[in-house]
């Protein structure tokens, strides 16, 4: 191999030790360019010239688009999440009718008959009309149903994280144990979760899905928006255990009736759907390329 492996982090949970050499072996081997202190970092060149990065489709346009100055976790390094919403959901942009049959094929309790735009890294302004911070959603589908009503997925996409901790005596805090807050008025006004739900929903295991589940939620009852319905979905590799057993978890927090309300959809599942969906070359290449770079295998 010309181009090395690159140096390895020794503390990484087995997922992600192999999700790092997953996307240091593409760097090494499928992108032929050097490595800066850990094998899945580009060096600022590279990652200067969008490498992280589908090349076609309008994801680099995207990319320009919403973040135009140079970010170095974002545009270097290939094993977080931050850029992976440009790959997976830009080219889409471009046919909205491959968007709609895919995830006809993906959710449940929801038909949808167009979508009319998708945006990567959306929230909804002003923020204090909202959930008042900095949450956002990965990528935002706006559709309309068979009978012509409007709705929404707000997608989160994780590759190897899990939860994070919550910082003592920081703003976020101090909101999530406010009884005034609106991340507690909106799970009780709304009648979402069952009685014993809020302080689980509080901890770290549940907070981030929480979070982007609210802000959904108050986007569906603002008088600014029209929309009937919503879905949180995330996004996550099969690998990546922490999912596979917090989203039905955090399902039964939900009222019965709206367990639907959060689902999950896999990397690989997502990939199969965008296969069966799609007849066009160019994007054949566009769904190879998904598969090579984020399906880890046994």
């Amino acid at each position: 191999m010309k181009y090395k492996l690159g140096n390895q982090y020794p503390f990484d949970d087995n997922f992600k030790a192999k999700a790092r050499k997953h996307q240091s072996l593409f760097r090494a081997e499928i992108l032929q360019i050097d490595f800066n202190e850990y094998g899945n970092r580009l060096t600022e060149k590279d990652a200067s010239n969008f490498l992280n990065f589908y090349p076609e489709l309008g994801v680099i346009e995207t990319l320009k688009e919403r973040y135009p100055k140079y970010s170095k976790g974002l545009y270097a390094d290939m094993l977080r999440s931050e850029h992976i919403p440009f790959n997976l959901f830009a080219p889409l942009k471009k046919d909205l009718n491959l968007a709609q049959r895919a995830f006809n094929q993906l959710l449940d309790n929801i038909e949808i008959k167009t979508i009319t735009n998708i945006e990567i890294e959306y929230a909804p302004k002003p923020a204090s009309q909202f959930l008042d911070d900095r949450t956002s959603f990965d990528a935002f589908v706006e559709f309309l149903t068979a009978t012509d009503e409007k709705g929404f997925l707000g997608i989160e996409v994780k590759y190897t994280e899990h939860e994070y901790k919550l910082k003592p005596k920081s703003t976020e805090d101090a909101n999530i144990n406010s009884p005034s807050s609106i991340y507690n008025t909106l799970s009780k006004n709304q009648n979402l979760f069952i009685t014993s739900a809020l302080p689980l929903l509080k901890s770290d295991k549940f907070r981030q899905i929480w979070r982007n589940h609210l802000l959904g939620e108050s986007m569906l009852i603002h008088p600014s928006f029209n929309f009937k319905h919503f879905i949180s979905v995330i996004l996550y590799p099969e690998g990546n255990n922490h999912f596979v057993e917090v989203i039905p978890e955090y399902q039964s927090l939900l009222l019965p009736n709206l367990k639907h309300k959060l689902q999950g959809i896999t990397f690989e599942s997502y990939f199969d759907a965008l296969t069966k969906s799609n007849s066009d070359d160019a994007f054949k290449k566009w769904i190879k390329y998904l598969q090579s770079r984020y399906i880890i295998h046994p």
